[in-house]
């Protein structure tokens, strides 16, 4: 329920590609619930977080194809159906009103096949929130590995999860 009253604030305040990623979190999130009451997955697919130290990092990987066209051109992200994107977000745990922090982000993915792909995040600021975004190229039922390095100060932190792709 806290959760769920976080996600309601930054809502308020979010513009339009905070919106649209805010709606696929909340889209995704009640998705997983749904399927984890009739049955148990093996691999979560919607937004989730993890807690590294002091650290909340929320993370989602989904189909480029989600962002609507004139969203995905104004933040120069490309759509396809073989391009999914990786959305991060590090919040200060350690404060009660959790503010995001301004991190550094690398980061590689190996897919199905072993292959890899560098990460290139790029940063959009969205008062108050922070996201980090990397695009990531799949084929269908890829299975993506992703490999994360976390930065902030003197601090860092590893972030690692998978995530299965498919084209529409």
């Amino acid at each position: 329920m806290t959760q769920l009253k976080l996600y309601r604030s930054l809502l308020c305040k979010a513009t339009t590609i905070a919106w649209i990623v805010t709606l696929v979190v909340l889209m995704l999130l009640s998705w997983q619930a749904h399927s984890q009451t009739t049955t148990q997955t093996s691999e979560p697919q919607g937004g989730q977080f993890v807690e590294l130290g002091d650290w909340e990092v929320h993370y989602i990987a989904f189909a480029s194809t989600f962002l609507q066209a004139d969203i995905a051109n104004r933040y120069n992200i490309r759509r396809s159906n073989a391009r999914g994107l990786v959305n991060i977000s590090v919040l200060d745990a350690s404060r009660e009103d959790k503010p995001a922090l301004r991190a550094q982000i690398q980061g590689y993915a190996l897919n199905s096949a072993g292959q890899r792909q560098e990460l290139q995040f790029r940063r959009f600021i969205e008062e108050p929130a922070i996201y980090f975004i990397s695009e990531v190229r799949h084929s269908d039922d890829d299975r993506i590995r992703f490999f994360i390095t976390i930065r902030h100060g003197d601090e860092t932190r590893e972030l690692r999860f998978t995530h299965t792709f498919y084209r529409d």
